[in-house]
Parts: C-alpha cells; sequence; structure tokens
C-alpha cells in the first residue's frame, strides 16, 4: 500500500508540474482533476479532443489537458479510485 500511495504522490507530482507549466495554480489542478472525473464517470469512448471540449463547457479555457495530462489523471484515478479504464491508441 505504501508502494501505492508513493506512486500516487509521484503522479500527483508530476499532474502539477505539468499543468503549472500551463499557469495552473494548486486548487485549479485539483478542480480539474475533479471535472475531468465528472466527464469520465458514465464511462464511455473519449478523446482527448472530447474532454478539452467538455472542461471549455464547464468554464476552462484552451486545451488544458493533452496526452500526458489525461494519463497522469488517468493514473490517478485507478490507483486511488479503483477506476477501471481501457485505453486506445488511434494513429
Amino acid at each position: 500500500m505504501h508502494e501505492q500511495n508513493q506512486t500516487t504522490i509521484d503522479v500527483c507530482t508530476s499532474l502539477f508540474w505539468h499543468l503549472s507549466d500551463k499557469g495552473l495554480g494548486p486548487s485549479e489542478v485539483n478542480r480539474l482533476v475533479k471535472d475531468v472525473f465528472c466527464i469520465l464517470q458514465d464511462g464511455g469512448t473519449f478523446t482527448v479532443g472530447f474532454i478539452n471540449h467538455q472542461l471549455n463547457s464547464m468554464g476552462w479555457t484552451g486545451h488544458i489537458i493533452d496526452e500526458d495530462a489525461i494519463e497522469l489523471v488517468l493514473t490517478i484515478l485507478k490507483n486511488e479510485f479503483d477506476y477501471s479504464i481501457s485505453t486506445h491508441t488511434v494513429h
């Protein structure tokens, strides 16, 4: 369990630094993760573009989520909330 917590801490730290480079502060990162969870919670098929579109409708501006950020958010959801996620790469 300790190892999983450390991994989650590392992932959260990476996500914070990644999004702080885009100008987000700690409270905004927290809100963003919650908003992404709200988008994903009912399941379905999602693209980064779709998630950004949904975030824009929730008041976020621009393309705040990129591939790296979504991978980090998904890792947090899997590790901390046992969220089941299947990913597929489309070329």
